[in-house]
């Protein structure tokens, strides 16, 4: 897992883990499934919260009626993985903008660090169906894992969604 881990490390991941893969995972043409990466880069989000966070924050998450909800989730599939090769994954969080979390993910292989895949997320916190702020101590304990504070901006403006369109002029 060296070369996995040594090429997330040098992209600036700090929180890195093997990824476990199970035989469905992968599509009739012996892929790692496209679907499959969406639901592991979940997985790892999940990970990152009950391996680094702490209790607390599952207790909160109960207590408070929490729900982590991903806004947006973009990934940009970077080469095929196949059945026997051993992955690691990776996330940290970037940035903050307005009440939205945002953080990148990547799956690489193992022992060549052949990237896989990379996702940019935006997460949100809400409570009984309104976006809040995450609470000061969840990125208190995210600017340890991390390495120092997450960079905070205020919200940018509204984007539409899909493709730019094209002008022909």
């Amino acid at each position: 897992m060296n070369a996995g881990a040594d090429e997330l490390a040098a992209d600036g991941y700090r929180y890195a883990n093997a990824v476990d893969v199970q035989a469905g995972d992968f599509d009739g043409q012996g892929h790692l499934n496209n679907a499959a990466i969406v639901r592991l880069f979940n997985d790892m989000r999940i990970d990152y919260v009950r391996g680094s966070i702490g209790a607390w924050w599952t207790d909160a998450i109960q207590e408070q009626g929490y729900v982590i909800a991903a806004r947006e989730v973009h990934v940009s599939y970077e080469s095929e993985g196949f059945p026997g090769e051993k992955f690691v994954g990776a996330m940290k969080y970037v940035r903050r903008e307005g009440k939205a979390a945002i953080l990148e993910q990547r799956i690489v292989e193992a022992s060549t660090g052949r990237s896989l895949a990379r996702a940019w997320v935006v997460q949100l916190l809400v409570q009984r169906g309104t976006v809040i702020d995450w609470p000061d101590r969840y990125f208190d304990v995210v600017a340890t894992i991390e390495g120092g504070p997450i960079e905070r901006r205020p919200r940018g403006p509204v984007r539409a969604w899909g493709p730019p369109s094209s002008t022909v002029g």
